[in-house]
C-alpha cells in the first residue's frame, strides 16, 4: 500500500501537472510577439537620398529621379516618396516635376506627385511654362503630365486654370478639361 506521505506526493505532482495543462491549453499556440496585422501596416525596406538616373541606349542621360526617402509596403504594391523630384531631357526640352509626396507602383515608370507639386517645361522654342496642382501623375507610356486638384497653367501670356491640365512632353500640346479659365494679358 501506498504510503500517506506518497500519496500526499503524488496528488501535489498530479495538481502541478493538470494546472499545467490548464494553462498550457488555455494559450494560443500561434501568438507573436508582434501581430502580423501590425507589420502590414509597416514598410518592407526603405531608401534614404535618392539618386536614380536613366540613359538611353546611346549612354545619353534622359531622366533622373531624386527623393529623400523611399519606403516600399508589400502590401500595397508601391513605394511612397518623400520631396521626389524628377527631371526629365528630351529634344524638344527639359521638364522637371517635384512634389512633398509620391507614389511609384511596382512595376510602373509612371509616378503620382502629391502635395505642392509643380512641374516646369523648358521648351528649346517657345517660353517655359508651369504647372501647379495638389497631384500631378507623370505617364511614361504617354510622355504626359496630367495635372488635377487646383491645376493651373503660368506662361508669358497669362495664368490658366482648369479641372485637369495634360501636358505632352515632347510637343506643345496642351489639353484643358473641366471649368477652364484664363487670365491674360496683352502684349503691345
Amino acid at each position: 500500500m501506498i504510503k500517506a506521505s506518497h500519496k500526499k506526493l503524488l496528488l501535489g505532482a498530479g495538481s502541478i501537472v493538470i494546472i499545467t495543462l490548464f494553462f498550457w491549453a488555455g494559450s494560443s499556440d500561434n501568438k507573436n510577439l508582434l501581430q502580423t496585422d501590425n507589420l502590414s501596416s509597416t514598410p518592407d525596406y526603405f531608401i534614404t537620398k535618392i539618386h536614380a538616373t536613366e540613359f538611353d541606349q546611346n549612354g545619353k542621360l534622359i531622366e533622373t529621379l531624386t527623393a529623400d526617402k523611399g519606403l516600399h509596403y508589400n502590401k500595397g504594391a508601391k513605394t511612397l516618396l518623400e520631396n521626389p523630384k524628377v527631371k526629365r531631357v528630351e529634344k524638344t526640352g527639359n521638364w522637371e516635376a517635384q512634389g512633398k509626396k509620391g507614389i511609384i507602383e511596382d512595376g510602373s515608370s509612371d509616378i503620382l506627385l502629391t502635395d505642392d507639386a509643380s512641374a516646369i517645361k523648358h521648351y528649346v522654342d517657345s517660353p517655359d511654362i508651369t504647372l501647379t496642382a495638389d497631384n500631378i501623375r507623370y505617364l511614361d507610356k504617354q510622355q504626359s503630365l496630367t495635372s488635377t486638384g487646383n491645376a493651373k497653367i503660368h506662361s508669358t501670356q497669362g495664368e490658366t486654370t482648369a479641372d485637369v491640365i495634360v501636358t505632352y512632353i515632347n510637343t506643345e500640346e496642351v489639353k484643358m478639361t473641366g471649368s477652364v479659365r484664363g487670365q491674360y494679358e496683352a502684349t503691345h
